[in-house]
């Protein structure tokens, strides 16, 4: 029989939906336990491969099925008894039936997992039977989000690996980074020393991957991992079931030797994006799990992440990390970002799309970090600060050949001085958005005006937040005013009519004509009027700021200049938070605009075009409703 290698990813990715579907129609299984049963089945076939060259997994003529699993649950035991392929699946058995195993071999006989060279794409191929099963097994299903590859892939390369190296990864998953680190050092042995035999690649890269460790704390997950690696020839002893929080609870002992303050050499991570530490002995290990007066108090996973990141790397190392974006701009992380800037240089920041992440489960913002852990963190140096749009991959998951990944590691090692910002520059947040060129153009805009004098908005107005509980007027009618009922298009307002008790919300912002309502999520959007006398004691949400002008300014003259391109820009560049973007009152309290000496007479400008786009308005309805009338005629034989 013919054996051959998968010729591409989709092939493979054919075969292996083949696979599942044998599993889910003899068993019923769920997503998770299907891929379970097939692990163990690919697992006893790369052992076969290696050991005897796929012989004992081939279906003999004849053979029947009974046959068949048999000598596949006999080779599934001899695996786990076998150094490099053990501790993977102990204890465990093949639960599939006779029948599966037999149909899955069927699927799988014609291709050997060792000949899908890794030569064209490297692990990636190799990979995908778990990248792809893993991402749709598992995402939400355990919290987890697995990193797109070729963020990963731009990570690896962005800091780079050697062979000397010992690399880590806290929350590794199914072991993308550590992989993506062996394929880089494979063609670095290919690339300088061109007369390695494929044979000696293999022996160095496998000792290599002895310096690849990872803790997970999902045990199936880590088993993923396991198999991952196992799958591209690499060693998967050090990596380990454990929350890599609490690794000096773990009874083995090599964790505390490899893991210990200033051991590893490179970092890469993702941590988890979600959920509170609470347990007061792991916050107690931690500067940022303490409020700063010696008492423990709850943060966020990531939080900790970090700090445990910094504290196993040598004086020198450099990691890597996927982080949300509240970590660079949130008023109350302000301390994290203050130890990270305490206790190393910061190399590059790196903001990705804001859906970056949506193919991998999660709508939550992220961006990446890079640093180097420095006893003596120089108080003289650039960071290197950039937004990038394309990522090899649609919000989708397609994948693109727009890639600003390549460009952008190019710019970073040149160090481009468009985009390198002086650590003296940086205020309290450390987002790359707030200091990218073109967002510095924006704010300068709004600070330095050649010609015109600059106005708080808190000196022109005052922001009014009178608040109201609808809920102590359960009978009494309401006009609700939340985020979707203002247009910006039409600048117009439609209230929700409802009774007290029925508000979602207990605090409320109660209006007055005239008063200017200005939505601070999604600044971008433009949602920015001015009430009508009609609408005088409606309530809005939250989510709005109330600016009240004092007397003496010109109200068409200002709401016009905050629906301005510039401002709404300007808005948005202070805008924080991991979801939706909004920018805080106290901000936008702080935020100037113009006011020329003849704003008035400016306002009058602003009013007519105004009145003016309303009477064209009304003539486009008016002609609408004309093609529509001369239609019907037709239609019905009218005209």
């Amino acid at each position: 029989m013919a054996v051959t290698r998968f010729a591409n990813e989709y092939e493979l990715q054919k075969v292996v939906q083949r696979c599942h579907n044998v599993l889910w129609e003899r068993h019923g299984l769920d997503p998770a336990q299907a891929f379970d049963e097939f692990s163990k089945l690919l697992f006893v076939k790369l052992y076969d491969e290696v050991t005897m060259a796929g012989a004992r997994t081939a279906i003999q003529r004849r053979e029947s099925a009974e046959q068949f699993a048999a000598r596949i649950r006999w080779l599934f035991d001899q695996a786990d008894e076998t150094p490099g392929f053990d501790r993977i699946f102990s204890e465990d058995t093949i639960n599939a039936d006779d029948l599966a195993i037999y149909e899955v071999f069927r699927q799988l006989q014609n291709y050997s997992l060792l000949e899908t060279t890794s030569q064209v794409q490297g692990a990636d191929v190799k990979g995908t039977i778990y990248e792809h099963i893993v991402g749709n097994t598992f995402r939400g299903e355990l919290g987890q989000f697995f990193t797109h590859r070729s963020i990963v892939e731009f990570m690896v390369r962005l800091v780079g690996v050697d062979e000397s190296q010992v690399v880590y990864d806290p929350a590794c998953g199914s072991g993308g980074f550590l992989i993506m680190c062996a394929k880089i050092v494979r063609e670095q042995m290919m690339q300088t020393q061109p007369g390695l035999s494929r044979q000696e690649i293999d022996q160095r890269l496998k000792e290599y991957s002895r310096r690849l460790i990872g803790t997970e704390i999902n045990e199936r997950t880590a088993r993923v991992a396991r198999l991952n690696l196992l799958m591209h020839g690499l060693d998967y002893s050090h990596i380990f079931t454990v929350n890599a929080l609490k690794t000096d609870q773990a009874d083995d002992e090599r964790l505390h030797t490899l893991l210990g303050e200033g051991t590893v050499d490179v970092v890469f991570a993702n941590p988890p994006f979600a959920g509170y530490e609470k347990d007061p002995a792991v916050l107690s290990k931690f500067e940022l799990g303490q409020n700063g007066h010696g008492n423990v108090a709850s943060v966020t996973r990531e939080v900790l992440f970090i700090e445990r990141i910094i504290q196993v790397l040598r004086d020198g190392g450099i990691a890597g990390i996927v982080i949300p974006q509240g970590i660079f701009t949130n008023r109350n992380l302000k301390r994290v970002r203050e130890y990270i800037k305490r206790h190393t240089q910061i190399l590059a920041v790196i903001e990705l799309p804001d859906w970056a992440f949506i193919p991998s489960g999660t709508s939550v913002r992220g961006s990446l970090l890079f640093i180097r852990k420095l006893a003596q963190v120089p108080t003289e140096y650039s960071i290197f600060m950039k937004r990038v749009e394309n990522i090899g991959f649609t919000s989708t998951g397609q994948p693109t050949d727009e890639n600003d990944f390549p460009e952008t590691i190019e710019e970073f090692r040149q160090q481009d001085a468009r985009y390198m910002v002086p650590i003296a520059e940086i205020q309290d947040r450390i987002d790359a958005k707030f200091y990218i060129p073109e967002h510095r153009r924006i704010i300068a805009l709004f600070q330095n005006n050649p010609k015109h004098k600059l106005a708080k908005l808190s000196e022109i107005g005052t922001f009014y937040t009178e608040k109201v509980n609808p809920h102590l007027s359960p009978d009494e009618e309401i006009d609700l005013i939340e985020t979707g009922c203002v247009d910006p298009e039409t600048l117009t307002i439609n209230p929700k009519r409802i009774k007290g008790r029925d508000s979602n919300y207990t605090s409320l912002r109660r209006l007055r004509g005239g008063d200017i309502l200005i939505s601070r999520r999604r600044a971008y959007r433009g949602a920015i009027v001015v009430v009508p006398p009609e609408l005088d004691g409606a309530l809005a949400i939250p989510e709005f700021s109330v600016l009240r002008l004092h007397e003496g300014y010109d109200r068409d003259y200002v709401v016009e200049l905050l629906r301005s391109p510039q401002f709404l820009q300007l808005m948005t560049i202070y805008s924080t938070g991991e979801m939706s973007g909004r920018i805080a009152e106290k901000d936008l309290r702080n935020l100037q605009i113009p006011l020329p000496k003849n704003h008035h007479h400016l306002g009058a400008v602003f009013r007519e075009h105004r009145q003016r786009i309303t009477e064209l308005q009304s003539l486009v309805t008016e002609h609408k409703q004309q093609i529509a009338q001369l239609c019907s005629n037709v239609i019905e034989g009218v005209t």
